[in-house]
């Protein structure tokens, strides 16, 4: 009896042990939801972003991926993330722009010209620090920026000068709209799914858009132009983490974590040239053409988008930070 006591306290502490070690090996999980579905450009640095999170915490940390209005609205995921229903979020937070004005001053035109310089304003001139002090007062923590490639005017018609884009109708929205105001033109709201009846049925002239969507959605059949420089040479998202959540982890994980979104982001800007050149090539082949706006006539274009600059830069003492982050950039490179 004494001896089968025994043997039965030994199993227990056995067990005890076991289901201990099982706990302590166990994943943690972040759930991240994703703007865009899963062959998207970000789709796919998203789900290297969640692989490199893996590899670094040695699978102790998994980032599970939830793709568009899966576990919230895309219009509710900031609030979503902000009171921990999820964890993560990558895309544009744009969405957001009545509680989050300061991401409005990365969109505004003509800030960078490639993904190498967008990137060193980004790591190197204090701008994503700035940026992630502007969100944090959510409880949101910034973990890296994505580029989306070139992204600009795609037209049924050629812009070589300023006075082309009058009375133009052009998809776009949230920015994107008060920059074609400023230039001139006149801006529609359009989903981004129903863009191409609307250009095909001619309730649109353009549409202002990644310049890869020429192939990816066809563009060619409806469009006729794509028109340098673009007006975000890149365009840039983000991932974003519940800062509770993030805090959560050890602190080796949290660094691993913040890694590999630098990691993807790396990954993102590296790719952004190849997407570019390909979506020139593909124009080719497809018979769009390129117009390249002069020099002459880019300062023109500049100036008329200045007063978009000065709106932005009284949105908020971060956004101010950030908008003569970006005129200091500018300035260094001999413009105005």
């Amino acid at each position: 009896m004494f001896a089968k006591s025994k043997l039965m306290t030994v199993l227990g502490a056995m067990a005890i042990m076991l289901a201990g070690a099982s706990f302590a090996s166990a994943a943690t999980t972040l759930r991240f939801q994703c703007a865009y579905p899963e062959n998207a450009n970000v789709g796919q640095t998203t789900m290297f972003f969640a692989s490199e999170v893996a590899k670094l915490t040695n699978n102790q940390v998994e980032v599970k991926v939830f793709w568009p209005d899966q576990l919230v609205k895309t219009t509710e995921v900031f609030d979503g993330v902000r009171q921990g229903m999820l964890d993560g979020y990558t895309g544009s937070l744009l969405y957001f722009a009545g509680k989050v004005p300061e991401v409005n001053v990365q969109w505004l035109p003509f800030n960078w010209d490639n993904a190498a310089e967008a990137k060193d304003v980004l790591l190197n001139k204090d701008f994503m620090n700035v940026f992630g002090e502007a969100i944090a007062k959510h409880g949101v923590t910034l973990l890296g920026s994505l580029s989306v490639a070139n992204m600009g005017l795609l037209t049924q018609f050629p812009v070589e000068k300023l006075e082309d884009l009058a009375g133009k109708k052009i998809r776009a929205v949230g920015m994107e709209a008060a920059i074609m105001k400023a230039l001139g033109a006149s801006a529609v709201a359009i989903a981004g799914a129903e863009q191409y009846m609307a250009l095909q049925r001619g309730t649109v002239d353009g549409t202002d858009f990644p310049w890869y969507t020429i192939e990816q959605y066809k563009f060619y059949e409806v469009l006729k132009y794509i028109i340098k420089p673009a007006l975000h040479t890149p365009g840039v998202v983000e991932i974003i983490i519940n800062t509770k959540s993030l805090q959560a982890l050890p602190a080796d994980q949290q660094k691993a974590v913040q890694q590999a979104a630098i990691n993807a982001m790396n990954v993102s800007f590296a790719k952004s040239e190849e997407l570019d050149a390909k979506a020139l090539s593909d124009a080719e082949k497809r018979g769009v053409k390129v117009v390249t706006i002069s020099p002459t006539e880019m300062k023109r274009f500049r100036e008329a988008v200045q007063p978009l600059w000065d709106a932005e830069a009284k949105k908020s003492p971060y956004s101010a930070k950030l908008v003569q982050i970006l005129r200091d950039h500018l300035k260094a490179k001999g413009i105005n």
